[in-house]
């Protein structure tokens, strides 16, 4: 086992699979973490033929209830006693509304919950490293700027009206919030968090059950506005200067982004209380 353990939860492909590879680059052991066997040791063979690095593990879970989460892990405590890295890239947009086993919105769930039950499931590991980080994946500034900033009803009701986009980007915008709320909470431990634009990964699956407009839409947006396969994952996981950064968004050109008033102190606390309700 290598000395430094990466987790990357989404890491068979888009942003998870190119910072896994990047961490392999860098003799990290890396366990990537998905849902399907077969695109699961697709991505680790991969990896592993890309890097030359044989550390590369596959963790199969269904992260979509509360219970899966706890029972990944479960399955983790047992492969290791630390984490060094935990990157979380796990994110969809399905356009109609779906509900989790838990009987929540999985657009909310898959991209805000579930990071949040894991975080909460995986610090004690974190905790046994000499400095661990977590990471998040955000978007394009802009977006996160200009993004309502309010908190999601977990157990809104269906409507015939549902936006896909509206709910992706209000789990987008808590995932910020909760960058500002583990970085107050995490001030007196060796555990940083800190969040970031991937910049334009080619084999990104996110947005992929929606329509070929949002899809094409999404590519253009991408191909235009942003980095080609950006380093800045493995940056803010390795970078020596980063071993105290914590609560912090960063662009694809490794750039720290302030943020917007919307995103304050009181709406994070708020967050964090609401989410551990759920």
């Amino acid at each position: 086992m290598q000395s430094k353990l990466a987790v990357i939860i989404g890491g068979t492909s888009g942003v998870g699979k190119h910072t896994a590879i990047d961490l392999a680059n860098q003799n990290y052991h890396v366990i990537i973490v998905g849902s399907r066997a077969d695109k699961g040791r697709q991505a680790q063979a991969d990896i592993s033929q890309a890097t030359g690095n044989q550390a590369v593990q596959l963790a199969l879970a269904d992260l979509s209830t509360k219970t899966g989460v706890q029972q990944f892990a479960h399955q983790l405590a047992a492969m290791t006693d630390h984490i060094d890295i935990l990157l979380n890239s796990i994110g969809v947009m399905l356009p109609e509304r779906h509900l989790s086993a838990d009987g929540y919105d999985l657009n909310l769930v898959l991209n805000y919950l579930t990071h949040f039950w894991i975080i909460q499931a995986l610090l004690p590991l974190l905790k046994h490293s000499d400095q661990a980080r977590i990471l998040l994946v955000g978007a394009l500034p802009f977006v996160i700027n200009h993004a309502k900033v309010s908190l999601p009803d977990f157990d809104a009701p269906a409507t015939s009206k549902y936006n896909a986009m509206t709910v992706t980007a209000q789990a987008t915008a808590a995932r910020v919030l909760l960058t500002l709320a583990l970085s107050e909470r995490l001030t007196a431990t060796n555990v940083t968090i800190n969040i970031f634009h991937p910049g334009y990964v080619p084999d990104s699956n996110f947005g992929a059950g929606g329509s070929w407009v949002s899809r094409l839409a999404g590519r253009i947006l991408g191909e235009s506005f942003s980095r080609k396969n950006s380093p800045i994952g493995a940056w803010l996981a390795t970078a020596p200067e980063l071993t105290h950064t914590s609560g912090h968004f960063y662009d694809d050109r490794l750039r720290q982004v302030p943020l917007s008033k919307q995103y304050t102190r009181s709406k994070a606390n708020d967050l964090w209380r609401l989410s551990s309700q759920y």
